[in-house]
């Protein structure tokens, strides 16, 4: 029942159980779906912040990996440019054309990218010609490899190392004319003398088989080696303390061949090491410079 306050009609409403549940039902059902709705739109403004705050921290990492990139295109550059000068010194070909990547791609924008075919972006295109360029490399760096064995081989086949082991010991008398420490005349000199303390080990200059071992009282050398090298080398080492191969053995560089001492016909513990091409004798210098091109002869120090 409605009763105005004004003298109007009263107004008589009469509603049966059933709609009165439904109402009540209907009411409850809008209040769950307001209620719904303002969840979800809390929800909804909650995810669109973490999105923003998340795309904030992607774009900045984006931006870092593109210094990367430009890191690594420089680094390549310097590469190609590196690669292309040790080819021609070695006069190996490269193959085939090695693409460069382009210069001055922008990387440092984020947004303002910068197109190329089919949308792609150029630091993409820049880092497939990189991809492809460093496969275009692999030709020539196993030559230059190749390269090296065959100049390592070259280089243990020639007496060039220092043939006192762990570089140890100084020139005392250097190869030419010389007077002679005991007889006081002058003479030739045919090789280095070496020294250092007694009991160092003597190492082979180069790959190669022994001729001569044992002690040679006759010629003054004391305990000496002879080795054979190709190319028609040869190397002696005398006035060894020690002799620990034997003649028809084979040596590798490197490998100890005795100890230093002061046998034969010697004032103090050193080696003699001599140098020969056939039937000529040559300055051991020449050859230690191969592999110590700063070794200085005058200085006469320790290597």
């Amino acid at each position: 029942m409605f009763i105005p306050h004004s003298e109007k009609r009263v107004v008589n409403l009469q509603l049966s159980a059933f709609v009165l549940v439904l109402i009540g039902v209907a009411s409850i059902v809008v209040l769950g779906w307001f209620v719904y709705l303002a969840a979800v739109f809390s929800g909804t403004e909650r995810v669109a912040g973490d999105t923003s705050s998340r795309l904030e921290e992607t774009e900045a990492d984006l931006e870092a990996v593109r210094q990367e990139v430009l890191a690594v295109l420089q680094v390549y550059q310097e590469f190609e440019h590196a690669l292309s000068g040790t080819l021609q010194r070695l006069d190996i070909s490269s193959g085939g054309d090695i693409e460069t990547p382009l210069a001055g791609g922008d990387l440092a924008a984020i947004l303002n990218l910068t197109p190329v075919h089919d949308g792609e972006l150029r630091e993409r295109a820049e880092l497939q010609r990189v991809a492809t360029s460093l496969r275009a490399s692999m030709a020539p760096l196993s030559e230059v490899s190749e390269e090296l064995d065959r100049h390592r081989q070259l280089l243990s086949d020639i007496p060039n190392l220092w043939p006192v082991q762990n570089g140890l010991g100084h020139v005392t008398l250097e190869f030419g004319p010389n007077i002679h420490p005991i007889t006081g005349t002058w003479h030739m000199h045919k090789g280095l003398q070496i020294s250092y303390y007694p009991g160092t080990p003597v190492i082979a200059a180069a790959n190669g088989t022994v001729t001569g071992a044992g002690f040679d009282a006759v010629g003054g050398y004391g305990g000496f080696v002879e080795l054979n090298h190709n190319y028609g080398f040869r190397t002696r080492y005398a006035h060894l303390a020690d002799v620990v191969v034997r003649e028809g053995e084979q040596v590798i560089q490197g490998q100890r061949i005795g100890t230093m001492g002061t046998t034969g016909l010697s004032t103090g513990t050193h080696v003699d090491f001599q140098i020969w091409i056939g039937t000529e004798n040559i300055d051991p210098i020449y050859f230690l410079r191969l592999s110590r091109p700063d070794f200085d002869r005058r200085a006469r120090g320790r290597l």
